[in-house]
């Protein structure tokens, strides 16, 4: 039977990135949709298919059932150029007749390359959809492309904050990637997912080290060198927004089939229930063992000349992170909580569920194994907390 034939299909860019992934192997095995994956030549094609088994596995696809779910996949070359135009006749062929826009940079500060990855591709993308007639753009962007505020996020368009409250570059072309899909004339779907962490069952993770691996890999790979007796490190009790992959594969599935066009919607943690830095401080203390944790509310609080080497480099590679994760953010998450009202199961993160995800890394470490073992003797007693707040919040010094 050929491609005409059959129903329309999805074009979905991004299928080898780690969220591309994940919705790549939702769509076939929760919705049998025809899926058309454009990589670029410097993609290896077999790879890609590779990692879409696994991703599939991952779901709970049944390995029976994987050659008949890989060929509603069709991997086409993208163009030189992200000319998308060169593909009408795989769009005619296919019947193209959705897009799904999950391709991106995700540099904090690349300016050049977020411009062309995030924003100049989505333009490109748009033309062509336009072109094509398609019934719906659904666009991944990120719960954070408001910028800091104190309000309540709301599920809409977002304006340009003020300079001093954009968090990165990354946010601000994520941001003009959302007026350009919203102003298109094509229906539009946009998803906000928060930092999305592993499976909330397994704690296993499949993608690259962002958002807390690029911690936990900071970690493991300046402090679990040496043991320093004092830890030096930024964990105010602010509440973490994180999602579980599994978690964001249902949410993306309930948004996909039940928000009507021209939907916004935050795929995004709840705050009553989710971790805080401080409990994410305590479970590592498990690991590092140090005889005091010094406490700061943010990274301008931290005296950093004063600190060992190793600590320093930890902070430094890890500042914009913290920015992110010290900023109290609150979401408006109407959206969700309909789908939940409907039946959607989203697992939210506790701590318990990132304790699980913490253990499946660590269990993957050799470095951290080793230095369990060497260091497991080292602290007598449990850690002491002495905390060092100097911001509005947190003005009185504590010790626990």
């Amino acid at each position: 039977m050929s491609p005409a034939s059959l129903g329309g299909a999805t074009l979905l860019t991004g299928a080898s990135g780690f969220l591309g992934g994940l919705v790549t192997a939702a769509l076939l095995a929760s919705e049998r949709r025809r899926v058309v994956l454009p990589i670029r030549t410097t993609s290896d094609p077999a790879q890609c298919q590779q990692r879409l088994q696994r991703a599939l596995l991952d779901y709970g696809v049944r390995e029976r059932e994987l050659d008949g779910l890989m060929q509603l996949a069709t991997i086409v070359e993208l163009p030189a150029g992200d000319r998308f135009e060169d593909l009408n006749d795989e769009a005619v062929t296919n019947r193209i007749d959705e897009v799904v826009h999950c391709a991106g940079c995700v540099d904090y500060f690349d300016d050049e390359y977020l411009k062309l990855a995030n924003i100049d591709l989505t333009a490109r993308l748009l033309r062509s959809s336009r072109e094509w007639g398609v019934r719906r753009f659904v666009y991944l962007s990120t719960a954070y492309c408001s910028g800091y505020r104190s309000d309540v996020i709301p599920e809409r368009l977002h304006p340009d904050p003020e300079p001093s409250a954009e968090p990165t570059a990354y946010t601000r072309s994520k941001r003009i990637a959302e007026w350009m899909v919203a102003d298109s004339g094509v229906p539009f779907l946009i998803i906000r997912p928060s930092v999305v962490i592993g499976d909330s069952r397994t704690g296993k993770y499949t993608g690259k080290n962002y958002g807390l691996y690029q911690m936990w890999r900071a970690i493991e790979g300046l402090l679990c060198s040496e043991y320093m007796p004092i830890w030096h490190t930024i964990a105010p009790p602010v509440p973490l927004n994180l999602v579980h992959q599994d978690s964001f594969q249902n949410g993306f599935l309930g948004a996909y089939r039940r928000i009507g066009s021209n939907g916004i919607i935050h795929l995004v943690g709840d705050d009553s229930i989710g971790p805080t830095l401080r409990e994410l401080c305590w479970l590592w203390a498990d690991v590092y063992r140090p005889v005091e944790i010094h406490s700061y509310a943010g990274i301008d609080d931290v005296p950093l000349s004063a600190l060992p080497r190793r600590q320093r480099r930890f902070l430094e590679l890890a500042w914009k992170n913290f920015e992110i994760a010290t900023h109290r953010w609150r979401f408006d998450m109407s959206g969700l909580k309909q789908l939940q009202a409907t039946g959607l199961t989203f697992k939210d993160v506790t701590i318990e569920t990132v304790a699980r995800c913490q253990r499946r890394y660590i269990e993957g470490s050799p470095k951290i194994l080793a230095y369990m073992r060497r260091y497991k003797g080292e602290a007598s007693m449990s850690s002491r907390l002495i905390e060092f707040f100097s911001s509005a919040d947190f003005r009185e010094p504590s010790m626990g």
